[in-house]
């Protein structure tokens, strides 16, 4: 019946139903196909005995999108869309896991430093974990264990073996081994590192895949080098890659930098990649070749020529014709003044002829 029903709404709708839910599909398609990570950073400083202080950072393709605090035992969300995303339950879910988890970083770090001659000293536990998905498929996970800055355990993939990366960690790492930690460990991931982050990007912009905007400058200066700039902003996915070309055969001499790929304040992402080119070339025929998942093939971006230089005549001609202004204005104001002075003298003074050949001043003030 329910079939039936279906084949009668059909017809009176034409293909129309057809071509929507293919691009539904494809829309849908399109937000999932994207390769996206979420990292779990925990920071815990303690003793043998006594835990001192614990930090965990959440990162969802390199953006912070919450933390925790032993000292306030709150899990602080970045943005109010988030709490929406995951709901009350599992962030409360999350807060009393972190609250209750905080035991389990002194014990770790009590069975790292068994052996320790200064038990009672503070050491810095960190605990890296990290899970890949590509689309609604699970990629793998990593967590490695590290111990006042030197790597101590390793374990790649739910199902791997733990590889001890320091001797002192042969110990704890049959402790991690036991199927109770095993088990943990696997809802954990499951939980907290997995599912979480596909809330979170069904939920949010931040699956809203932006191509860049791209700005290429150049710039002359005096000693005869010029540098070329290539900023795209504005992009997402990270992944992103940016190079110089030259003609048809692609060489470039020059000196690179780059800005790294930084993040934007609306999730979006930042690179900018500078080519300084030595004296005695002209720098025409420069291109900035993008590369990103929303273009649909390596975009060409030329660099104006010669835009710089003319700004830098310019700038240098405004230079000599405001010294010219100054230097008449100080000439003008200097014989003003003189004339001024010359004035001033004159009116106080009277001119009078005692003979015929002998003409002398006389202060015209006396009395």
């Amino acid at each position: 019946m329910y079939r039936g029903g279906m084949m009668n709404w059909r017809k009176g709708r034409g293909s129309f139903p057809s071509w929507l839910l293919i691009l539904v599909l494809l829309v849908l398609r399109e937000i999932k196909a994207a390769y996206h990570k979420h990292e779990i950073k925990h920071i815990a400083v303690s003793t043998s005995q006594t835990l001192l202080d614990l930090i965990v950072v959440c990162l969802v393709d390199d953006i912070h999108w919450a933390s925790y605090h032993k000292s306030s035992q709150q899990f602080v969300m970045k943005a109010a869309w988030m709490s929406e995303a995951l709901g009350k339950n599992i962030i409360e879910d999350i807060q009393q896991s972190a609250v209750k988890n905080e035991e389990y970083y002194q014990l770790a770090i009590h069975s790292l430093i068994r052996n320790d001659s200064q038990p009672e000293r503070n050491h810095t536990l960190q605990i890296l974990l990290d899970c890949d998905l590509d689309g609604e498929i699970q990629l793998s996970s990593h967590i490695k264990y590290g111990l006042d800055g030197e790597d101590m355990l390793q374990l790649d993939g739910l199902e791997g073996q733990w590889i001890v990366l320091n001797p002192i960690a042969h110990s704890f790492r049959f402790k991690l081994e036991e199927p109770f930690w095993s088990e943990v460990r696997k809802n954990y991931i499951k939980r907290y590192c997995i599912e979480i982050m596909q809330k979170i990007l069904w939920n949010s912009s931040i699956t809203k895949n932006r191509p860049p905007e791209v700005y290429v400058s150049r710039q002359d200066f005096p000693n005869g080098t010029i540098t070329l700039s290539c900023t795209a902003t504005g992009f997402y996915p990270q992944s992103i890659l940016l190079h110089w070309e030259k003609g048809t055969d692609g060489a470039i001499w020059g000196k690179e930098s780059s800005s790294g790929t930084l993040p934007n304040s609306d999730d979006t992402f930042y690179l900018r990649i500078s080519l300084e080119i030595q004296p005695g070339d002209p720098g025409t025929g420069y291109a900035c070749v993008v590369e990103h998942s929303q273009l649909e093939s390596p975009t060409l971006y030329f660099v104006p020529e010669n835009s710089s230089k003319g700004n830098l005549w310019t700038v240098a001609l405004s230079i000599v014709l405001a010294a010219i202004l100054t230097i008449s204005c100080f000439v003008i104001f200097t014989k003003w003044k003189k004339r001024k002075s010359e004035s001033s003298k004159s009116h106080g003074q009277i001119w009078i002829r005692t003979t015929a050949n002998d003409p002398v001043w006389e202060d015209g003030n006396a009395e």
